[in-house]
């Protein structure tokens, strides 16, 4: 019997700049020397069944992404999540493990927002207060396009929808941390990066990024904003 279990993972500083399929490699690889019985897709070329919610851009780290495993019988989580951790490098742990019905949709398909911290250091000059009203005017804007390079050519899209909510911290001349909400859907989501290139160059400023943080990924419902592993199915 197939055994679905979502999990929490901590990508820390030690390897913050690998790539998210380098990522997705590593993580196999625990796996298959931790002996976990994974299922595999079907095909000419079948694959370990685990699915990331979304995708984790190169230098960042994270303290709440979240993954989905399906194994062709059932293990005790705790069993499961030691025996992965004992196979992770440094910098990568399952925090929590928490097993979901078979028939509940896949992960990536419920998680609809992310929440991250990007610490700014302003440029000489900008006070805290300055900051503050430049950010809520820029965000009050109806529309502020941004350009991203794909596959298939350049895309233009309006930033300002997927900003679902902020926080601005600190008060002083140090740098201070902003923690956003980007909505995330069909079509992916605003990159912090994004939103910080597209301020400075809506103020003029010349300001730094000194980290940038996914806090979490979530669930929203019409009743609230819940952790993957603490959503009642």
């Amino acid at each position: 019997m197939l055994q679905k279990l979502w999990a929490r993972l901590i990508k820390g500083p030690e390897v913050r700049f690998i790539s998210h399929l380098d990522l997705v490699g590593t993580v196999e690889k625990a796996l298959r020397r931790a002996r976990v019985p994974m299922a595999y897709s079907q095909g000419f070329n079948p694959q370990p069944k685990i699915a990331f919610a979304a995708a984790l851009p190169v230098g960042m780290t994270s303290s709440g992404e979240y993954v989905e495993f399906t194994l062709r019988e059932t293990w005790p989580l705790d069993h499961f999540r030691e025996q992965v951790n004992g196979q992770l490098p440094p910098g990568l742990k399952l925090e929590e493990v928490k097993e979901v019905p078979g028939k509940y949709p896949a992960l990536m398909a419920v998680v609809n927002l992310a929440r991250y911290q990007v610490g700014l250091e302003l440029p000489a000059g900008v006070a805290w207060e300055h900051f503050s009203l430049a950010w809520e005017g820029f965000l009050d804007r109806e529309e502020v396009t941004i350009t991203r390079q794909t596959r298939k050519g350049v895309r233009r899209f309006n930033l300002i929808p997927y900003v679902r909510a902020y926080q601005i911290h600190g008060d002083g001349p140090a740098p201070i941390t902003v923690t956003v909400d980007l909505k995330l859907g069909p079509r992916g989501s605003v990159r912090p990066a994004e939103l910080i290139e597209a301020f400075w160059a809506n103020t003029g400023w010349a300001g730094r990024v000194v980290f940038l943080h996914r806090e979490g990924l979530y669930i929203v419902r019409d009743d609230g904003i819940y952790s993957p592993l603490t959503v009642e199915f």
